[in-house]
């Protein structure tokens, strides 16, 4: 339990909390288009490889996350979230070393551990920040951050990259990230109530009222993971790979628009409209994407999926802390972060399979199915549990 919320959503603690959320995501984003390149021109690795190398990186914050919410209840949130920051910041700094596919791979996965620990202590915290009322908005603009980061981080990385070599990127990452570190210690953080000779159980691990809403992003994120991964590899195979930055920015500004008004309206009407709406919306960007020789549905499928993702994620995340009461709140971060997580990473491992036989335009297509499972499940499974269990401390 910590002390009572602040009734301001803009607070001091709020804002260096999202500033240093934000520079560590931007320094994480530096690789996103830039590691896959790396992998097979330098590694000369293969498409499958690389979507092992990157779900590796997001099956590690998997792992990490109901360990971390289980900690964030017991022990408290201030020194897991600024150790996780600190070593995720200095795994940049290895990089230039890995120089082969194992090595890497190890990297990745202690990457991805300290990722997982860091941001679910984030999330865990602006809940904390913030009154019941404004948790929505809360959530998403501290996602936002996020969004900023996905929208300048590739564009850097790739001018980084064009100026200069792979080790320069590297290191430019863990400075950036450093900062964000600087930042976190800025933060005040609520006052920590540890819970009296606390037990571990394997149930602690899981927040089962959130599970529903977790099991609904990982189907939605399985989608999207692909997206992230081979997006840089397919503009070059459809002639468009100088517009790979302008992709993510363009996604990003998507993602950006709607998460300024998304989390007012979940407070003030509920999940149901925006959930339906914005799956729709990823669905649409992936089929744009499988069609993607015009340069217009390229750029306009990344606008959609933003779109769609800005609304999304912060809606079905205010929906997994809503249904849990505030002791809990470190295990419906984890449980909620380690659906997007596995999704994402199933994702990245799938489209690499798939897209050996088939493609990754069809690939593509397939992923814009599985969005639309995800609205079924949301409609089916998600609504009515959130419906029987909100209660909005």
């Amino acid at each position: 339990m910590t002390k009572k919320a602040n009734s301001s959503l803009f607070s001091k603690d709020f804002i260096h909390l999202t500033l240093s959320v934000f520079l560590i995501s931007t320094a994480f984003y530096f690789l996103m288009p830039t590691l896959p390149v790396y992998l097979q021109e330098v590694l000369k690795a293969s498409k499958q490889e690389v979507g092992l190398i990157i779900g590796t990186y997001t099956l590690a914050a998997l792992m990490v996350r109901p360990i971390s919410g289980y900690a964030l209840d017991t022990y408290g949130r201030k020194w897991i979230l600024l150790i996780g920051m600190i070593f995720f910041s200095l795994m940049f700094f290895f990089y230039p070393v890995a120089a082969s596919i194992i090595p890497l791979l190890i990297l990745r996965f202690l990457h991805g551990l300290n990722w997982g620990a860091s941001t679910t202590a984030g999330f865990t915290i602006v809940v904390d920040l913030v009154s019941p009322e404004k948790r929505g908005r809360a959530i998403g603009y501290f996602g936002l951050s996020f969004t900023v980061a996905m929208s300048i981080g590739p564009v850097i990385g790739l001018k980084v990259l064009g100026h200069g070599h792979f080790t320069a990127l590297f290191l430019a990452a863990g400075a950036v990230s450093l900062l964000g570190v600087l930042m976190a210690s800025l933060v005040k953080y609520p006052i920590f109530k540890r819970p009296k000779n606390p037990v571990f159980s394997w149930k602690a691990l899981i927040a089962k009222r959130s599970l529903p809403v977790s099991l609904n992003i990982l189907i939605v994120a399985a989608s999207y993971g692909g997206v992230l991964t081979f997006i840089t590899i397919y503009a070059r195979e459809i002639n468009l790979n100088s517009y790979t930055g302008w992709y993510f920015t363009i996604m990003a500004i998507g993602t950006a628009l709607t998460r300024v008004f998304s989390g007012k309206l979940f407070d003030r009407f509920g999940p149901t409209m925006i959930s339906v709406l914005s799956i729709i919306s990823i669905s649409a960007g992936l089929l744009l994407l499988s069609h993607a020789p015009v340069l217009n549905f390229f750029l306009t499928s990344g606008f959609l999926i933003g779109v769609g993702f800005g609304v999304l994620f912060p809606t079905l995340q205010t929906m997994a802390n809503n249904v849990v009461s505030p002791e809990r709140r470190g295990s419906a971060n984890s449980t909620f972060l380690t659906g997007l997580d596995l999704g994402i990473g199933l994702g990245s491992v799938l489209t690499g399979v798939l897209s050996q036989p088939m493609g990754l335009s069809w690939t593509f297509n397939a992923s814009a199915i599985l969005a639309l499972a995800g609205l079924l499940f949301f409609l089916v499974v998600s609504l009515p549990h959130y419906q029987k269990f909100n209660r909005e401390e």
